[in-house]
């Protein structure tokens, strides 16, 4: 193959992947492709508020965060690695509350409103927790599987991805992060 073809075919993959509305046939050709249709969910966190989250093609707008970096983690509570990442989570949140939120959402088995309230003063939880598999939740599962079918994310955990002041998603992380790493990605996006 040579090496036009294969940008071209690199390059459609990529476009496809960032969640792009445009591609380039092999021909070199841009063509238009059917855009992205939009979904909301509504999940309710941990204080029984509910977070609206809309999403489009590159990202996901956050209903009453704006101008914030956002951190949507993935989590369980039998996960040893995300147990260790909660105080690097927490202390990031503390240090840039004013531009930063984490939102965890906890995907293994559901847990009850007092089992996760528990959890989240055992471990000094500061930022927002959703609980996705609870039975109040209904969108949950449908949340977690748009996340899943978005991102090519198999279900390991810890799993999160970062999002621009915009919503524009910007990085994803497999498995556990130092703070360090975190919060230097922050600092890029302030």
């Amino acid at each position: 193959m040579d090496f036009g073809k294969k940008f071209i075919k690199v390059a459609t993959l990529s476009l496809l992947l960032l969640g792009g509305v445009f591609a380039i046939a092999a021909d070199g050709k841009t063509t238009i492709q059917k855009k992205e249709k939009s979904y909301t969910f509504a999940l309710n966190d941990s204080n029984n508020q509910v977070l609206n989250i809309k999403t489009f093609p590159q990202g996901m707008n956050f209903e009453g965060i704006k101008n914030k970096i956002v951190l949507l983690s993935f989590f369980g509570k039998n996960c040893p690695p995300c147990i260790m990442e909660i105080p690097h989570l927490a202390n990031l949140q503390k240090k840039h509350k004013k531009d930063f939120k984490i939102i965890a959402i906890h995907v293994q088995q559901p847990m009850s409103k007092a089992d996760i309230k528990t959890f989240i003063k055992e471990h000094k939880i500061n930022y927002t927790v959703i609980d996705a598999y609870s039975k109040e939740q209904p969108e949950g599962y449908d949340f977690v599987d748009y996340v899943m079918a978005k991102t090519g994310w198999k279900g390991m955990i810890p799993f999160m991805i970062m999002f621009g002041k915009d919503g524009t998603a910007q990085k994803m992380y497999l498995g556990l992060r130092s703070e360090e790493e975190l919060e230097s990605d922050i600092k890029q996006l302030q």
